[in-house]
């Protein structure tokens, strides 16, 4: 049960450090106007953070494996860790994806994140912050504390 309470928070962490990052990419004039392919439906903050949670949710599992084998082996949280970012900027993707449109469809791979999504500072920030979330929320608990 610790291991998926610890998946659950590991997922709600990375929807989170999507979520500040893709508010601060998007273009501003996005927000209250509809999306590029779908105008009916209207970009706004709560939105985008249902975006991010959708986006990251297959970390949790990931996550909840890890911390439940960790008990185990001790390393595989540093090993997950890799998955897990990778897994965050594979969300980055899917969630900036849809305002790739009204900037040309010459884009192509990851342009539209690197673009659109990337910021010197907040998404360096983010992913130090996911990472260390997770080498603290993945590692095995001392089974003599308590």
């Amino acid at each position: 049960m610790a291991a998926v309470v610890r998946g659950l928070g590991l997922w709600a962490l990375a929807a989170l450090a999507l979520f500040l990052p893709a508010l601060e990419g998007i273009p501003g004039d996005y927000l209250g106007q509809g999306y590029p392919l779908t105008p009916g439906l209207v970009v706004t903050g709560p939105g985008l953070l249902r975006d991010a949670a959708l986006a990251t949710l297959p970390i949790a599992p990931v996550a909840a494996l890890a911390a439940w084998a960790g008990t185990r082996w001790r390393g595989l949280p540093l090993l997950a860790s890799p998955l897990v970012a990778l897994l965050w900027l594979l969300a980055a993707a899917t969630v900036i994806a849809p305002f790739a449109v009204d900037f040309g469809n010459t884009w192509s791979g990851i342009e539209p994140l690197a673009e659109l999504f990337l910021h010197p500072v907040l998404t360096p920030l983010a992913l130090v912050s996911l990472l260390a979330a997770t080498v603290f929320l993945l590692r095995p608990s001392d089974p003599t504390a308590g």
